[in-house]
């Protein structure tokens, strides 16, 4: 009989401890830097534009990424621009930011809410934030900037208001109380 010959392998990879550890490095460095580029995507695609944008909170979100583009690079169109959105922000009533501090099932206990928060002085409101949902949402404030909601809401967390959701309300709505003067 005779003998049967072995296949040879087409490609064959012959390493050490020292190259497979390297190799190892390298791998788990690669994966790294993709969960840490993977999870600042994610933020930045949820929270928006941060940096210069938190700077100037009073800037609608367009000129906040004109001044966060232009950043370094000293182009007076683009200051020109962002300072133009800036004076149109202040004329813009189309939103504001509004504390949300309680959810209820019912309307009576959304009401009873209110008329808690009213009573320790904040302007406070309920919503149903759409015709299938099923709770009302408290809400208080009427705040024009981000950074100010921010004061607020810490403000509030600290003298015992329970946990507190920073929302971005539309003031087209009819059911929006308009903002006290």
């Amino acid at each position: 009989m005779a003998a049967r010959k072995k296949k040879k392998p087409l490609i064959r990879l012959e390493m050490g401890w020292g190259g497979l550890c390297g190799f190892a490095v390298v791998a788990f460095c690669l994966l790294l830097w993709m969960f840490i580029f993977g999870i600042w995507t994610g933020q930045s695609v949820l929270h928006g534009p941060t940096g210069v944008a938190d700077k100037v909170a009073g800037l609608s979100h367009k000129a906040a990424r004109l001044l966060a583009g232009g950043a370094g690079r000293g182009e007076t169109r683009i200051r020109r621009q962002v300072k133009t959105a800036a004076v149109a922000r202040r004329d813009d009533t189309s939103s504001f930011y509004a504390l949300r501090v309680a959810a209820f099932r019912q309307e009576d206990g959304a009401k009873r809410a209110v008329a808690e928060w009213r009573a320790r002085r904040y302007e406070a409101f309920y919503l149903k934030p759409g015709p299938d949902s099923k709770l009302y949402m408290v809400y208080v404030g009427h705040i024009p900037d981000l950074s100010a909601a921010r004061k607020k809401a810490a403000a509030i967390e600290e003298e015992g208001g329970g946990r507190v959701f920073i929302n971005l309300l539309s003031a087209g709505r009819r059911e929006y109380p308009p903002p006290r003067r």
